[in-house]
């Protein structure tokens, strides 16, 4: 009885105290996130926040991460309980006696049952945990990188949104002062009907395509605030910069060989294929291990005998004992578990592989792809070098008399289309380049690199 108003002594004192959950309460506090409150190692977000910036923000406020950081912490935990050795369990209990000579009593018990592991199989317990809180500091770094990933996207649509719009807006313009041109041509019996409708479709048209981009630039905004994770009322008056997004001729990929070796050993999704493997392995090992009988050894001690004695030789006073117990290996010799462990080793190697396949492809069609979208790029610059060129020629006709005023709109519209042009084949480069990157998962621009390296993975 000692024993067990120990135990449950012990037991009270380790249990934690509540910790209650209010989801009105989590609600109110995340509404009432601002970046200049919750950032203050970082310059004031007023200021124009670079991307690194931007990231180190979202590693610090993401729920996500901060969410995949504390399963972390609960995997982590289990490496304590492997190090642990087993508890006894004890059992009390009273046997009521009769002996020979027709006295009576009660025998009152205790034993106590201990386990004896197999050899070594603390040690693979360890092993093993240690492996779990390794798949999951692995789930942790893709997670970091794929936080990173949505927060450059989401910036990327944003700036190229907000430069669309502005070309959009100037080429409304142009389109709305074509339209009062050829009313005035119409009137004077220079042009056809038809070519006045023609100029009324193409400025609707051009309307359409600048509410479309003031959409798409609102989503990247709310994007942008779900990957740092902050409601998007805070992004309210901070401004939204990435310099020279759209200049690809300063994007480079040097060094690609070294970084291509590198992510195909060392990609968070390699490490975690490979750890997997190794949780196998372990695995294995433990079910080879149960070959041999796992042992209970059970030690009890027993008292009392009294009652009437009539003969002593039949009193009990006290009385002890130990018991062992295991496995007999009759019907099968644990060869079914054994081969179902070889077979899941088996498994977890061809998916490391596998993993790897997948990651040379995209390496693959990363590589491929870059040139021929930066080229793309070169190649737009060029038409609109020439549109450019066409207005200007058509600027000074029209100082010269030589043209009528319609045709310099005419030259103004098609260098902004021109231009238009050159910003999405710059997205689509960007697009292009942020491919490159998710292959090698590493940063190759600006200084993002340092707090990915600094953040904590546990």
């Amino acid at each position: 009885m000692l024993g067990l108003a120990c135990a449950i002594a012990l037991a009270d004192c380790s249990t934690p105290g509540p910790a209650p959950l209010e989801p009105s309460a989590t609600l109110a506090e995340y509404s009432a996130r601002r970046l200049d409150s919750l950032t203050p190692e970082l310059p004031p977000p007023s200021s124009g926040w670079d991307r690194a910036e931007w990231l180190a923000a979202a590693l610090r406020l993401n729920p996500h991460l901060a969410e995949q950081r504390a399963e972390v912490e609960e995997v982590a935990a289990g490496e304590r309980t492997a190090a642990e050795h087993p508890n006894p369990s004890m059992q009390l209990f009273a046997e009521y006696l009769t002996s020979a000579a027709q006295s009576t009593a009660w025998l009152y018990g205790v034993s106590m049952d201990f386990l004896l592991r197999q050899p070594g199989e603390r040690g693979r317990a360890q092993r093993r945990a240690a492996l779990q809180t390794a798949l999951a500091k692995s789930d942790l770094a893709e997670s970091l990188w794929q936080v990173r990933a949505a927060l450059r996207q989401a910036l990327l649509d944003a700036v190229s949104a907000q430069a669309e719009t502005a070309l959009l807006h100037s080429l409304v313009a142009q389109r709305q002062a074509l339209l009062e041109a050829d009313r005035r041509r119409l009137q004077l019996g220079d042009i056809p009907r038809a070519q006045l409708l023609s100029d009324e479709l193409e400025l609707s048209h051009a309307q359409q395509r600048e509410q479309q981009a003031r959409a798409r630039s609102a989503d990247a905004v709310a994007r942008l605030a779900s990957a740092v994770g902050v409601p998007v009322a805070a992004l309210d008056e901070v401004p939204l910069r990435w310099n020279g997004w759209d200049d690809i001729g300063s994007l480079s990929a040097e060094s690609a060989s070294h970084w291509r070796t590198e992510a195909l050993i060392a990609r968070p999704q390699v490490i975690h294929a490979l750890r997997e493997y190794d949780l196998a392995e372990v695995g294995l090992q433990s079910e080879l291990a149960r070959r041999w009988p796992q042992i209970h050894v059970t030690p009890a001690y027993a008292w009392g005998g009294g009652g009437v004695r009539q003969n002593t030789l039949y009193d009990i006073a006290t009385e002890a004992g130990v018991a062992m117990s295991f496995e007999l290996p009759i019907f099968n010799q644990h060869q079914g578990p054994i081969g179902e462990a070889l077979a899941r080793r088996t498994a977890a190697g061809e998916h490391l592989k596998a993993v790897q396949a997948d990651i040379f492809g995209q390496i693959d069609r990363a590589e491929l792809a870059w040139p021929a979208a930066r080229e793309a790029w070169a190649d737009t610059r060029g038409t609109a070098d020439l549109a450019e060129r066409q207005r200007e020629v058509e600027r000074h006709a029209l100082a010269a008399g030589q043209v009528e005023r319609a045709s310099l709109l005419s030259a103004e519209i098609a260098a902004t289309e021109a231009r238009l042009v050159v910003l999405q084949a710059a997205y689509n480069a960007q697009m292009v380049f942020g491919a490159l990157e998710d292959a090698y998962r590493r940063p190759l621009q600006g200084d993002e690199g340092r707090w990915l390296t600094a953040a904590p993975h546990s």
